[in-house]
């Protein structure tokens, strides 16, 4: 067990408890040429403490009068996630904690902490046996805010909403698609959603490099279900595939599509996410695709309206199907920030609308499993101006705790010829 990776992780802990933040950025502040067994510690333990976020600090907070100090607090967070992971080795992370704990803080504080973590394994065992009842328990045993779980009890029920709660607290699966024959063959574990394999443990060195060299690509099943109802359906011609980054629904497309289709034109905004695009269209070689940095408001070009058969728009939305990889979202999300992002879906899926060729394809897709940011959706822009002509073709809801994969939305409209 490293101090680095231990300090690390209480240092980035003590800012997401301050203020939440992705879990990527505060990766990002990590030292530069840091040990990647070290990196790999630190991440397995910040995430650990985010996903579980709720459940720790009610233990912690029966133990205690008050909390500390954020850096105390945080250092709390970091050994109770380590003793619940392991229970059987709690004393030994108890002795390793508190010795780091007497580096840095007072000899008062270092015996506050070392009573109040040999006393979490029990805290901790007895919040697990309970069975959580109500939104309130529901909410502090598996991690998410209450107005969540109000929500999918709501739309979803009580079991059905146990079992993605349930989903989410697990670690990720992480599966790839090969875009060269190269990748083909014993690599990675078979699934059920071909093309797609999982990667094992001992694997990543090789996934890595197979990564860098361009022959698969990371991607969750989830992903596959937009680009596999445009393959059903598709005609030839160009496809317009807007908020397109990281890519990997363009190289899918081109990948599936090997006859009839003339291009993809793969649109992001300018920025980091766009560099990532453009990055990863150029390793995988293709030929087909182009990247266009662009706000979707801002694409006006006469040339562009009306002039693919298909268009798909990977709207952005609340990740409420992809919690599981990303606990961040969790914290960061609000009620607030949700009908704002609904408001803005209603307004890109009407803007899109206006690329679609007579006759051509819409895809609305979400990583979002909530009605409101996908059949609602599509059912308020059938009622706009511009969704005059639209009808529904298809649905599908990846539900994450059926599938079993991340969870998303996709509609497929048919604009009348």
């Amino acid at each position: 067990m490293s101090h680095t990776s231990w300090s690390w992780a209480v240092e980035l802990t003590s800012r997401f408890v301050k203020k939440p933040a992705r879990l990527s950025h505060l990766l990002e502040r990590l030292p530069v040429g840091m040990d990647s067994s070290h990196q790999r510690r630190c991440r397995f333990l910040l995430t650990g403490v985010i996903r579980n976020l709720s459940l720790l600090e009610s233990v912690l907070d029966a133990l205690l009068r008050k909390r500390p100090r954020p850096g105390m607090w945080a250092s709390l967070l970091v050994a109770e996630f380590e003793i619940m992971e392991e229970p059987d080795k709690a004393a030994k992370i108890v002795d390793h904690a508190i010795g780091q704990i007497g580096k840095r803080f007072s000899p008062r504080e270092k015996a506050m902490a070392n009573a109040v973590l040999r006393k979490a394994a029990a805290g901790l065992e007895e919040a697990c046996r309970q069975a959580p009842v109500g939104s309130d328990a529901l909410a502090v045993r598996y991690s998410h805010l209450k107005w969540r779980v109000e929500r999918w009890l709501e739309e979803f029920g009580l079991e059905a909403t146990t079992r993605l709660l349930q989903w989410n607290a697990l670690d990720p699966d992480v599966y790839f698609f090969p875009i060269s024959n190269a990748a083909a063959g014993d690599f990675g574990t078979p699934t059920p959603w071909s093309p797609y394999r999982k990667v094992s443990g001992d694997d990543w060195r090789s996934a890595l490099r197979r990564l860098d060299d361009g022959e698969i690509y990371i991607q969750n099943p989830a992903a596959r279900l937009a680009p596999e109802m445009i393959a059903d359906r598709f005609e030839g011609g160009s496809i317009l595939d807007l908020c397109a980054a990281p890519g990997g629904k363009s190289l899918y497309l081109e990948q599936a599509l090997n006859s009839g289709l003339e291009r993809i034109v793969s649109v992001d905004l300018p920025g980091p996410r766009f560099d990532r695009l453009a990055e990863n269209l150029d390793r995988s070689g293709s030929t087909r695709i182009e990247a266009l940095a662009s706000d979707l408001f801002g694409l006006d070009d006469p040339d562009l309206l009306g002039a693919f058969q298909t268009v798909l728009l990977d709207a952005p939305c609340s990740n409420s199907g992809v919690i599981q990889k990303k606990p961040d979202v969790k914290w960061r999300f609000s009620e607030d920030d949700l009908k704002g992002v609904i408001a803005l879906q209603k307004s890109m899926i009407e803007k899109a609308a206006s690329f679609v060729s007579r006759g051509g394809l819409l895809v609305y897709s979400t990583c979002s499993i909530d009605s409101d940011e996908n059949e609602a959706v599509v059912a308020h822009f059938l009622k706009t101006e511009s969704g005059i002509g639209f009808k529904v073709v298809e649905s599908k809801t990846s539900l994450p705790w059926e599938t079993p994969h991340d969870g998303a939305g996709v509609h497929l409209l048919r604009r009348e010829a």
